[in-house]
């Protein structure tokens, strides 16, 4: 059974509203990471996620001519990272609606966010201390705009 969900998305640069009024934050060339917690989910396997997301050479890495050249780690570049709470990723289709049963509870899923934010933070801070993560406020409802050179996508379940 699933614990959690994530989609990774490569862009150019990307803005989050944070606090549903007028605070932005931004990154530039790197990845957004929207992440779902869901019912089953615990903390070893969010640091293993976390840890994953830090180390695992699945992103192209996009030269300034726009070239794209073979997969690498997030910690082997100098990739900036969006991390936001996505809720609906625990989502499922039933008949003609879609159901969210399967969703972790509001104040656990926020200890997990937290969790999982603050490993990416070390993980990536431990090889690069100029490391930029951003990350968004679990709970809220937040805008978003972000400009990428494709539909570059990973989904991910643990």
């Amino acid at each position: 059974m699933s614990k959690m969900r994530l989609v990774l998305q490569s862009v150019e640069k990307a803005s989050l509203l944070v606090d549903n009024v007028d605070k932005w934050v931004d990154i530039k060339r790197g990845f957004i990471v929207f992440v779902s917690f869901l019912k089953e989910g615990d903390p070893e396997t969010v640091v293993k996620a976390a840890t994953d997301v830090v180390k695992v050479k699945m992103f192209p890495k996009v030269e300034d001519d726009l070239s794209r050249t073979r997969a690498d780690a997030l910690a082997n570049q100098p990739w900036e990272v969006m991390v936001i709470p996505q809720a609906t990723l625990a989502g499922k289709i039933k008949g003609k609606q879609c159901q969210y049963h399967s969703q972790i509870d509001k104040s656990l899923g926020a200890d997990l966010y937290t969790l999982f934010c603050d490993t990416i933070k070390k993980e990536l801070t431990a090889v690069r201390e100029d490391a930029v993560v951003q990350c968004g406020t679990y709970g809220n409802r937040q805008g978003l705009k972000m400009e990428s050179l494709g539909p570059f996508t990973h989904v991910v379940e643990y």
